[in-house]
């Protein structure tokens, strides 16, 4: 389905373009490594948010070695640190159980350090319904959402190693519709949920993304109901540049809204609008 030449071309023009950008730049603070993010636009929204994410592989792992990763847990938070250690875990530098966090994490300042501190987040799977909340949003708009990780795990050292050197699809419903207060012929419009899946980094050869994404998108693709199908479009992008597009696909014919049964299971109001009548 995919056009890798299509593929292979943008990602060395996105690469280039990031080169370029820093040579012009006389803010040194664009010298930073910049993810490479892959957009993927779906043609029907999901109904269901996933508090868990889907773990991607990867060929090329986005973290190095020396990259601050912290733990979120359950209480005792001794008790984890005791089984990290006796497990030979060594890429873990902070443990937080779920009262510390609570207690010592108040206020948005707090939350916002704590975010900043860490290039990666993991969690024990049994309090990761927990975390968005004591969180908050910060996490969230910096895709820093803790990763699940299976603390009971006998062989926790590869737990822990999948978790760093994987990436993460993150579904959530696709953007809400506007309520329609006049008499009009309503057509659906099927937002696309658009996910965001970090395949690379601008410190990466143009072949180790391209690598990442040949190796990541039948997992990301697997993950989408209806599959191929469903897939609207995929584009590359960093940051603070415009998004490649690497495949289209043609959009789906417009469905008409008929009956009010219709209108609620599209999360409409269907006491504030009027539906289409049969013509």
């Amino acid at each position: 389905m995919l056009d890798d030449k299509q593929a292979d071309r943008a990602i060395k023009a996105l690469l280039k373009h990031v080169e370029k950008k820093k040579a012009q730049s006389k803010d040194k603070l664009i010298d930073d490594d910049q993810a490479v993010w892959l957009i993927v636009a779906t043609k029907k929204f999901s109904e269901l948010s996933k508090t868990k994410p889907c773990r991607i592989p990867l060929e090329h792992s986005l973290l190095p070695l020396d990259a601050e990763v912290c733990i979120f847990v359950k209480d005792p938070q001794k008790q984890h640190k005791d089984l990290l250690v006796q497990k030979k875990v060594k890429r873990i530098k902070k443990v937080i159980d779920v009262s510390k966090l609570r207690n010592n994490y108040k206020p948005f300042q707090a939350k916002r350090n704590l975010c900043d501190a860490y290039d990666l987040f993991l969690a024990d799977d049994r309090v990761i319904r927990l975390l968005p909340r004591m969180l908050g949003k910060t996490f969230f708009k910096k895709k820093k959402q803790p990763i699940p990780v299976n603390m009971t795990r006998s062989n926790l050292q590869a737990e822990i190693a999948r978790a760093c050197e994987s990436t993460y699809m993150h579904l959530s419903p696709g953007t809400s519709l506007p309520k329609y207060t006049h008499r009009i012929d309503l057509k659906l419009h099927l937002t696309s949920t658009r996910s965001a899946i970090k395949i690379g980094t601008t410190s990466q050869t143009p072949a180790q993304v391209f690598e990442n994404l040949q190796t990541a998108l039948p997992h990301i693709i697997d993950k989408i109901p209806s599959k191929w199908k469903n897939i609207q479009s995929l584009n590359l992008k960093t940051s603070d540049s415009v998004s490649l597009p690497i495949y289209n696909s043609l959009p789906d014919e417009q469905k008409m809204i008929k009956t009010k049964e219709e209108a609620i299971k599209y999360g409409m109001e269907a006491d504030e609008m009027v539906v289409a009548e049969d013509k």
